[in-house]
């Protein structure tokens, strides 16, 4: 069969993408993969066919607000990235709170990713190709659109806490409970519009997928009643991985991982980077941090036991590592359930802080807001994942759920007997 992967244009966003592209691929489907020009040099350095659709930097080139993205982003914003997507701030989970969000980031986001001139270069792909599967990464709502127009299947696949669908059923729940007149509904609007011009219409399973393909290990996973393929998660950090000669020497004793990303998270924390490396001098264990050489300037003089290493490959570093201090990433999280390791994770907007509860809840690690760190905050949490086994013996547990997930090649033949039944069901043909 004929499979096309859609991704906007983010290389975190695209690389948890690339395994299940391959696994396709090696058991003899056809791929190919649709994202924005600004990242298909990079999927092309993944091996996999690419196609450029809509305008570079989909951020710069809206053509609803062009200024709202930056708005959404700011620090402070009440909604999108900072909205409390953890549900424990009632005044924000009311349908004018829900309404409020959704007013935000369709024209600002998903507007944005998914604009005009991407929806039409990919519909015309798809019309072209006739693929029979779609898959999409969780915004790229474009890859329903196109599949809708050719009566492909299509399913997304996701990359950690499904907080926007499950805030957008809160949504629709808080709908049902208003007046007729009253029930606006900004994501139904926006593409209603977009799939009247390919001659189709909007239901929610534009937004869901005919069903999901979820990489995370079961107890921490939404549960938001949908069809859902879990899939044993396997690393994929970029084009280019050379395992540097330190990592391949067995470490002398404990080591910590600090990992905060490319994002901006240093710039965020309540303390600064060197009060948190400062935090982890006295620890009986090696601190591996990826750092910036401007990071590493900034702070100056590194504590005896932190070495700054730049990059490092985290599938070859966390199996040596008894805990791990991060940001939240997508790989990074991922990675650190794969190998059992203890988690302080350091959230800050968007699906952060719903991961770092799950990870708490589980047992297997601790949370702190990004505005709550504070030098003895991280060392004393640091200390308790070195010096209670229950965070190990939690870590090791979803491990074990995420290993028994269906492996990638064991996935394939699941997705392909969807597939499969989708042909078969009435009103399948493509316009």
């Amino acid at each position: 069969m004929r499979v096309l992967f859609v991704c906007f244009a983010h290389d975190t966003h695209y690389f948890p993408m690339v395994p299940l592209a391959w696994a396709l691929r090696t058991a003899g489907h056809e791929v190919k993969v649709a994202s924005g020009p600004d990242l298909t040099d990079t999927i092309a350095r993944t091996g996999l066919p690419a196609v450029g659709v809509g305008v570079p930097e989909w951020y710069a080139n809206d053509p609803y607000d062009p200024e709202a993205l930056g708005e959404l982003l700011a620090e402070g914003s009440p909604y999108a990235q900072y909205f409390d997507y953890t549900g424990r701030d009632d005044e924000q989970w009311t349908w004018e709170g829900l309404l409020a969000l959704e007013n935000i980031m369709v024209p600002s986001l998903f507007a944005s990713m998914n604009n005009d001139p991407t929806l039409d270069d990919l519909v015309d792909l798809a019309r072209d190709w006739r693929p029979d599967l779609v898959v999409w990464e969780t915004y790229s709502f474009a890859g329903a659109v196109a599949a809708r127009a050719v009566g492909a299947a299509h399913a997304r696949l996701v990359w950690g806490a499904d907080v926007a669908l499950r805030a957008r059923q809160a949504f629709l729940r808080r709908s049902a409970e208003q007046p007729p007149e009253h029930r606006e509904d900004p994501t139904a609007e926006w593409l209603g519009w977009s799939l009247e011009r390919f001659g189709g219409n909007f239901d929610e399973e534009v937004l869901t997928g005919q069903w999901t393909i979820d990489p995370s290990p079961a107890p921490v996973r939404l549960d938001l009643g949908l069809d859902t393929i879990g899939v044993r998660y396997v690393p994929y950090p970029g084009p280019v991985v050379v395992i540097p000669e330190w990592l391949r020497e067995e470490p002398k004793g404990a080591r910590v991982c600090l990992s905060l990303g490319l994002s901006g998270t240093a710039e965020q924390m309540g303390a600064t980077l060197g009060e948190v490396l400062e935090s982890m001098a006295d620890l009986d264990a090696e601190v591996i941090a990826t750092l910036t050489d401007e990071q590493v300037a900034v702070v100056g003089t590194l504590p005896d036991n932190v070495r700054a290493v730049g990059f490092a490959p985290l599938d070859q570093l966390l199996p040596s590592c008894a805990a791990i201090v991060h940001h939240g990433g997508i790989g990074t999280t991922a990675t650190a359930y794969l190998h059992g390791v203890p988690q302080l994770l350091l959230s800050g907007g968007w699906d952060t802080a719903v991961k770092a509860d799950a990870i708490e809840a589980a047992g297997a690690g601790l949370r702190l807001p990004l505005t709550e760190v504070t030098r003895d905050r991280v060392g004393d949490a640091v200390r308790r994942l070195l010096a209670e086994p229950s965070f190990t013996r939690a870590a090791m547990t979803l491990r074990e759920h995420m290993l028994a997930e269906p492996t990638l090649n064991e996935a394939v033949t699941l997705i392909e007997r969807r597939v499969a039944g989708h042909r078969a069901a009435p009103g399948a043909e493509g316009a």
